[in-house]
């Protein structure tokens, strides 16, 4: 499949859209970034890391905004605000797809870990949301045609299936769909689109390092998908709006069937984890993996 396949051909498009763009630095960030670019998005780039900015500039066909900011730091974020508005004059899409997960027993987790991955994955989103919002309340014009300003945010599955090796990082994404679930509610009659998507184990830097470090077995439950189809997501969100989308679809179905009774996660998680340590297994050999932390060894401090 070429790079212009995931580029819509009719219906919304990112056409000559200002789309800010966070966690733009890593792997699912870029592709993101890649497929804007091949339909035609101006590009707002947003990282810590302006090395890693710069790395996805040189793949990209035409110039893109490069802001190096900390998502943890308010002032950060309003900065980004200013910088985009600044240079473009409007924003059309927010991508939230910044994220962070830390490995770590929750009994011995530190407060700054804590703080890190609830800013990082629920309050930049929030108020990222809230900064942009003006700006993509007033839409654009896209070949005579009024359209909607959009929001799209990379979830996790873990929104939806708590990851007990993960608590606080599943404790964001619950609230990180919970927000977006709320502001498609809020900004329907608003005209801001709003939509999720919701991936299980995505093959990046992170998971290698979730898979190697005791992190959760249900991430392997079904095989990872990559990167690029999340980005695929992003833009079949775009190209047709939709709430929430899953990454895969099967994930998503039997993750919600799942939590019709939560009572029975006990039961079940047990045999989940015996499948998904098979799944780990099989990512880790395929890989030439080696784990440095055992999963079982991960459980306690």
């Amino acid at each position: 499949m070429t790079r212009a396949a995931l580029t819509p051909r009719s219906g919304r498009t990112p056409q000559g859209a200002v789309a800010v763009v966070t966690g733009a630095a890593g792997a699912i960030g870029t592709e993101i970034a890649l497929a804007l670019d091949a339909a035609g998005a101006q590009l707002a780039l947003v990282d810590l890391r302006r090395d890693g900015l710069e790395a996805v500039q040189a793949r990209l066909s035409r110039p893109a905004q490069l802001i190096a900011a900390d998502l943890t730091r308010a002032a950060d974020i309003t900065r980004i605000r200013e910088e985009v508005i600044h240079r473009h004059g409007a924003c059309h899409l927010l991508i939230n797809n910044a994220g962070v997960v830390i490995v770590e027993p929750f009994e011995t987790s530190r407060t700054d870990t804590i703080e890190t991955e609830l800013n990082v994955n629920l309050l930049a989103p929030a108020l990222l949301s809230r900064e942009f919002f003006p700006w993509l309340r007033l839409g654009r014009d896209q070949g005579g045609a009024w359209q909607q300003g959009q929001i799209v945010t990379v979830v996790s599955m873990a929104g939806i299936i708590p990851i007990a090796e993960s608590a606080v990082y599943t404790a964001s994404k619950f609230g990180l769909r919970g927000l977006m679930l709320a502001l498609a509610q809020r900004f329907a009659g608003q005209g801001v689109l709003v939509s999720s998507i919701l991936p299980g184990g995505v093959d990046t830097g992170m998971l290698r390092h979730e898979a190697t470090h005791g992190g959760s077995p249900l991430n392997f439950l079904s095989e990872p998908q990559t990167a690029r189809q999340v980005a695929q997501a992003v833009l079949a969100s775009i190209h047709r709006p939709r709430l929430e989308r899953y990454v895969p679809y099967g994930d998503g179905l039997s993750g919600r069937l799942a939590m019709l009774w939560p009572g029975l996660l006990p039961r079940l998680t047990p045999l989940m984890n015996v499948l998904g340590e098979r799944g780990r297994q099989r990512y880790l050999k395929a890989r030439g993996l080696t784990a440095v932390i055992p999963h079982d060894s991960a459980r306690m401090p």
